[in-house]
Parts: structure tokens; sequence; C-alpha cells
């Protein structure tokens, strides 16, 4: 890094210094001397890259495949189902139907009260029962 920094330093303190050019005042040589600079800059960039750096790839080992067993199958066995002997079922006699009703829920009437206090007298105020 150190070295790329001091070439383009270098580099530029070069193209800084060179002559002031005019128009009409030998422009093929101007353009001929940026293009060397230029090729030149790209040489010293080449020639400061580190070399590349290849690593021998893994060696290929074969290993023989494992062997094959065969085996012969299991024998076939035929075997009658076993018998089971269960006991007759019983038979329970036939019930008689139960009927229920729903209950019946009576319920009292609402009992509705008013009263009434009317006074008539001027006086002093009087309580009637």
């Amino acid at each position: 890094m150190k070295k790329t920094l001091a070439v383009l330093t270098v580099l530029g303190l070069t193209v800084a210094g060179g002559s002031r050019v005019q128009a009409g005042d030998r422009e093929w040589a101007t353009a001929g001397k940026i293009l060397t600079g230029v090729i030149a800059g790209a040489v010293l960039v080449q020639a400061l890259q580190p070399a590349p750096v290849y690593a021998a790839p893994p060696p290929v080992v074969y290993a023989a495949p494992p062997p094959v067993v065969y085996a012969a199958p299991p024998p076939v066995v035929v075997v009658p189902p076993p018998v089971v002997m269960a006991p007759a079922p019983v038979v329970c006699p036939p019930r008689v139907p139960v009927v229920c009703t729903p209950p019946v829920i009576v319920r009292p009437a609402p009992v509705v009260t008013v009263h009434y206090h009317a006074s008539f007298s001027r006086g002093p105020h009087r309580h009637c029962r």
C-alpha cells in the first residue's frame, strides 16, 4: 500500500509540473506524452502487485466400496387364528318405558298497589291515615 501511494504521488507531481499547453502547439506530441504516462503507470501498477499464490488441490483418494452381504429371507410360517370361546349374550327382558311430563310452575300474579294522599286544607299540614 505504501509503494502504491508513493508511485501515485510521484506520478501526480510529474504530471503537475509539466509545461503549459496551448491550442495549436504540437497537439499530437502532447497526446503521445499523456498516453506514454498512462502506459507507464499501468506497468508500474502491474510490477508492484504481489504474485498470486496458488494452492495445490487436495489429493483424490479412492476407497473400495463396502462388501455386499446377502441374507436368506426368513421362513414363512402360517398359523391358524386362535379360537376364542365367548359366553352367550344375556338377553334382558324389555322394560316398560316411563313417560315423564315437565313440571308445571305457577307463579303468583304481580300485585300493584297505589297510595294516594290528598290534603285540601290550607292550614297546618295534617296526615290522614
